[in-house]
């Protein structure tokens, strides 16, 4: 960092130090500003005593956290949350909502900081006694201790004390028909909740992911703009991009042509790369049209990051300590990240983003069915890639394992159904449940059509006296998907302490630059991937065999993040796109004619903000998450959207009627 660079630092921050990373010689500037509850040790002011210590400092979701003493540009002197018996004596003038009345002389008041009581002693004021629950009120009022065993612990500090009401200064009465009472207890379902959103989000659990969110991105912004980065927006209307996700399509009053809504920012990202914007970040609106899923958004919120003249080493370290500055203190992360390769997590955990809170791993056996005496096995084992594997998990009888073992498999069926559907073809294709007991498998339909021998060359392989699992036959890119779906189920119907078992966080790096996707080659990240500089030779005469420098960032078995070494010369950028994907370079005809101006080395990142903030605050879903998010089949149920447009609309964006 430069002496100049510094300055700025002192003048913008309260404090600043240099974190040593690991892998590297380099530091990395972390400014400690008063504002954010994250970064790491602006309370506490300590220091990292050596280079592997991981930030233990932040605020959890799930921890208090002091609120303001004042409230500022505001008639209100204080948040109801905020009131102590420091302010004993004090006139106070609040604002909020009226969770409840009682006794016919108390007011719960609410804001998105807490509760507070209000006292109402003088029989003038007795009328506010009347409104509806989540009327809005404003009130001034002396603030009291409350008497002696009459205090609320539940209420924190606020539960202390009472307001002892003088004045009623603004009342914003709400219906007595309301669709649902914020009471926790009487939670509608999700889908009334949706259509009245403005009413959910006033419940106190929505408020502090709200909180939290806010507070996290703060604290990414900090950890960036100390270190250099600048905050860049980007368009969203633009054209297709080819090789990605299916996208939205907007029509124009220029008949014929259309914007597309960006599923990323990675054009504009790399082409600020050429223009010299060096290190770039965003909080980047994303949109896909990938039709109904149960745990997916329309549109999406990422942390989008990229930098020039640095290599895969240099993004893993940036995004690992940005990690490290803004994660919660109840929820550990050590430095440097663990990284397993593509290959070992598909052939171990049959997935490319595993959970590795729980380490049983598939066992390949298809040695163990040489000279099987089943035709259909001895016959195609060991050809065509097809292979013999197996997951198992221990169980005991009062888990009911045999209803288990039914749903899982009957799970895992609907989820992999168009997968199995891709392979319906192939003259090798099992999936046989296992029960073990006392060290044996009994009832195997499988292995009852094969010898003795194959049955116990099998349990010598077993890794659990009691429990259960599945037998996969088949070739190798239909056995290892098949067992990893169901080594995911199986440890969420055995595994009741899944959720409060240490979070495990890890990359996963050397993925192949290109698959086959349901017969279609494509590329295994986007198409400006560079390929493995080991592998660089195969590019034009093996690709399939190239690795990538595509990484993902994996937490508890959930894909958080993902970003890659980009192409950088328009040679290797055509011959991707033209020769290997057959795509129509025309579209791509600006990037390709940046890429010959003088385009630096660069790499980047982005983190699903959605998917981080529901992991960290265990959301039931990711639209808690999210203040107006769509439904599981992307509708906006407040507003009714998608809805119809008028003819003159579509008279003036050359739309005609469907039939």
């Amino acid at each position: 960092m430069t002496t100049k660079m510094s300055r700025i630092f002192t003048r913008h921050c309260h404090l600043s130090r240099p974190l040593l990373y690991p892998h590297t010689n380099q530091q990395l500037y972390i400014p400690l500003q008063r504002a954010s509850i994250h970064t790491s040790l602006l309370a506490s002011k300590k220091l990292w005593h050596n280079k592997n210590d991981a930030v233990n400092a932040r605020s959890s979701f799930h921890q208090s956290v002091p609120h303001r003493q004042n409230v500022t540009f505001s008639k209100r002197t204080h948040m109801c949350g905020d009131l102590s018996v420091d302010h004993v004596g004090n006139t106070v003038q609040l604002s909020g909502w009226i969770q409840s009345t009682r006794m016919d002389k108390f007011i719960i008041l609410r804001d998105r900081t807490g509760l507070a009581q209000i006292f109402v002693e003088d029989s003038s004021q007795k009328n506010v006694l009347k409104l509806n629950n989540e009327s809005v009120i404003t009130i001034s009022g002396i603030v009291r201790k409350r008497p002696e065993g009459q205090e609320n612990v539940k209420l924190g500090e606020s539960g202390r004390i009472e307001v002892e009401l003088t004045q009623v200064l603004q009342v914003s009465e709400a219906t007595d028909n309301m669709p649902f009472q914020n009471k926790d207890q009487l939670l509608p379902k999700e889908e009334l909740r949706m259509q009245y959103r403005y009413l959910d989000l006033r419940r106190q659990k929505l408020q502090k992911i709200m909180k939290f969110r806010s507070d996290f991105v703060m604290g990414i912004r900090q950890f960036l703009v100390g270190n250099g980065f600048l905050d860049v927006e980007t368009p969203t209307l633009f054209r297709r991009t080819p090789g990605g996700a299916k996208e939205f399509v907007v029509p124009t009053q220029i008949e014929d042509k259309f914007y597309s809504l960006v599923q990323s920012p990675q054009q504009f990202k790399q082409l600020l790369m050429v223009g010299g914007i060096d290190r770039y970040f965003q909080i980047a609106r994303c949109y896909r049209d990938e039709g109904g899923k149960p745990d997916r958004q329309p549109e999406f919120t990422q942390v989008d990051i990229e930098m020039s003249f640095v290599d895969r080493e240099d993004v893993l370290t940036a995004t690992e300590q940005m990690i490290a500055s803004v994660w919660p203190s109840d929820r550990k992360i050590s430095l440097p990240l663990p990284r397993i390769t593509y290959e070992e997590a598909i052939t171990k955990y049959g997935s490319d983003k595993p959970d590795l809170r729980y380490d049983n791993e598939i066992q390949i056996i298809t040695d163990s069915f040489q000279q099987s005496n089943f035709s259909v096995l001895d016959e195609n084992l060991g050809g065509n890639e097809n292979i013999a594997a197996m997951i198992t998990f221990e169980a005991d009888d009062s888990q009911n394992p045999n209803k288990i073992i039914k749903t899982v498999d009957k799970e895992s069926k609907k989820s992999l159904k168009d997968h199995l559907s891709f392979y319906s073809s192939s003259t090798l294709k099992i999936m046989s449940p296992v029960v073990i007991q006392n060290g044996q498998i009994v009832n195997n339909g499988v292995l009852k059509k094969c010898s003795e021998e194959v049955r116990i060359n099998i349990e010598k392989e077993l890794r659990c006296k009691d429990g259960i699992g599945f037998l996969a036959f088949g070739p190798k890119d239909f056995v290892l998907p098949v067992l990893g779906k169901q080594r995911t189920l199986l440890a969420k119907y055995l595994l009741p302490d899944l959720n409060s078992r240490e979070q495990k966080m890890f990359w996963v790096i050397d993925f192949p630059l290109f698959l086959y996707e349901e017969g279609v080659l494509e590329s295994a990240h986007h198409p400006f991937t560079s390929p493995h500089p080991e592998d660089y030779h195969l590019l034009r005469t093996d690709p399939l065999k190239c690795r990538s420098l595509h990484y993902d960032l994996v937490l508890n078995g959930q894909e958080i993040g993902g970003g890659s070494v980009r192409i950088h010369n328009s040679s290797d950028q055509r011959y991707v796109l033209q020769d290997i994907l057959k795509e129509d370079t025309s579209e791509l005809d600006h990037l390709l004619k940046a890429l010959d101006c003088g385009c630096p080395p660069h790499a980047g990142i982005a983190l699903g903000l959605d998917r981080v903030i529901a992991i960290l605050t265990d959301a039931d879903s990711i639209r808690d998450v999210i203040a107006f998010p769509k439904s599981s089949d992307g509708k906006d149920l407040m507003a009714g959207a998608p809805a119809t447009i008028t003819d003159e609309q579509r008279e003036m964006y050359f739309i005609k009627k469907s039939k």
